[in-house]
């Protein structure tokens, strides 16, 4: 039997700041192939090939399947035909530099097999046979790649459903793990958790709630747990929320209010979904306050905090668990003022949109949106028709970035005027987005040792360059 957990992933490329008006254009369904394709269940967004355009990969529950659909810079995707794996009930996926080598990996979960895994990627998609992290884990779901232990290399971390446990993994950076750490093992059923630094010190917390319903057992809970730096992990004094919630499928850390500390959003799929202000007593200690969020949606299943509009403030994004009819996915602005305007509407022609991700699909400076239709086998994209202010526009033809490797200033050759340039990382995340002068060299000294991209805007020029 096909045990569905309740949790979300989501993964984002960064954006330019503008100010805008938004409304979203579904602009292509992807059926994927059965029976390999049957019930997508997690999405995820990330740089897979190295042109800087971001694709997607999905797993599938039924099908088994992992999948990557490859991005043509333009928003239009095309699914590969070699799968990236092959698991049995495939679960979370993530993308992340696992073996330190500036690409992209994946890592997922086979349910059914116990098994946490990852591929390792060649930088043009190509993936090798999976690399067990762990084999030994009962009911493995959602998978986040951290720096846990603080030693700079990329953990993993997993919810263990059937073994009543968070865990994690630490990476030596070369992609070989060590043994299990426990993150908690006193959540019945935990499904959906989210790994952010809660209480602002540098390392990274959990916030962890379970898959049960409040009446069987009686122990539905939202707990946070603090890492003291080394992967050890100590509860707070004060549990977010107890027997309030029935089966807990989405939880993300997000600042809400924007008073610059970390929130806990969550929703269930009794038709509730929320947010908790944190307000911090003390190291360890923290009360929550809810907050309702009222929609449309009846099941709702993964909230999350995106900057749809490029007003600078963070709006609500909520999709739904419902297979009948009912929109699928919505949107609350925020107002900048710690409030939420109506819902609207961004899609009701799916049919169970369990997950999403947000990228810049087009390159064109706004967040995009897919998602899966878990009863449709489909994955389908959505463009932001952000109507923006003209920016200005750079000719960027036959530029040259010199030198590369560089440890302190990067040059640009045959720059004819000024250009508006953003630093992205390996994982797609936008550094620093600024002007540059044509005749002036960019400082990069401050950025850690790694591989990193410039991307102008306005235009497909992409180059890549290695901070030494």
């Amino acid at each position: 039997m096909i045990k569905i957990i309740g949790f979300c992933v989501m993964a984002c490329f960064g954006t330019l700041t503008m100010f805008a008006q938004t409304t979203f254009t579904k602009t292509q369904t992807i059926a994927l192939p059965l029976p390999n394709g049957n019930a997508p269940y997690n999405i995820a967004s990330g740089l897979i090939d190295n042109d800087l355009f971001p694709d997607i990969v999905i797993s599938t529950t039924i099908g088994n399947t992992v999948y990557w659909l490859k991005n043509d810079g333009t928003g239009s995707f095309t699914l590969q035909s070699t799968p990236i794996g092959l698991l049995n009930n495939a679960g979370g996926v993530a993308i992340a530099d696992i073996n330190n080598d500036g690409t992209n990996d994946i890592v997922s979960t086979s349910y059914d097999d116990g098994k946490l895994v990852w591929f390792s990627n060649d930088g043009l998609g190509n993936f090798g046979s999976e690399q067990i992290i762990s084999n030994a884990i009962s009911g493995p779901g959602q998978v986040y790649t951290r720096t846990i232990d603080n030693n700079n290399t990329l953990d993993v971390a997993v919810s263990a459903y059937s073994g009543n446990e968070v865990i994690w993994f630490s990476n030596d950076g070369a992609g070989n793990f060590g043994p299990k750490n426990i993150i908690n093992n006193t959540i019945p059923s935990p499904g959906a958790f989210a790994m952010r630094d809660i209480d602002d010190d540098g390392d990274i917390d959990s916030v962890i709630g379970n898959a049960v319903g409040f009446g069987v057992p009686n122990d539905c809970r939202i707990e946070v747990f603090y890492n003291d730096g080394n992967g050890n992990f100590t509860a707070d004094t004060n549990i977010v929320s107890l027997n309030t919630k029935d089966y807990i499928f989405s939880i993300m850390a997000e600042d809400v209010d924007d008073d610059s500390s970390l929130d806990i959003l969550v929703t269930d799929l009794t038709g509730n979904a929320s947010w908790f202000k944190r307000t911090e007593i003390a190291p360890g200690t923290a009360t929550y306050t809810e907050t309702i969020i009222t929609t449309s949606i009846a099941n709702p299943a993964c909230l999350d905090l995106r900057d749809l509009d490029n007003d600078t403030f963070k709006d609500f994004v909520l999709t739904s668990a419902t297979s009948g009819a009912g929109n699928d996915i919505v949107w609350f602005k925020n107002d900048g003022l710690g409030g939420f305007g109506p819902e609207n509407l961004i899609d009701n022609t799916q049919s169970q949109a369990y997950t999403i991700t947000f990228a810049d699909f087009e390159n064109d400076g706004d967040l995009d949106i897919s998602t899966i239709a878990y009863n449709d086998d489909s994955v389908s994209v959505f463009n932001n028709q952000l109507m923006t202010l003209s920016d200005l526009e750079n000719s960027v033809v036959d530029v040259t970035i010199y030198p590369n490797p560089t440890g302190q200033l990067l040059y640009f050759k045959g720059l004819t005027s000024d250009a508006k340039i953003s630093i992205v990382d390996i994982s797609g995340k936008i550094l620093i987005s600024q002007f540059v002068r044509h005749d002036s060299a960019l400082d990069i000294s401050f950025l850690e040792q790694g591989t990193y991209f410039i991307k102008f805007q306005n235009s497909d020029h992409v180059y890549k360059f290695i901070k030494k």
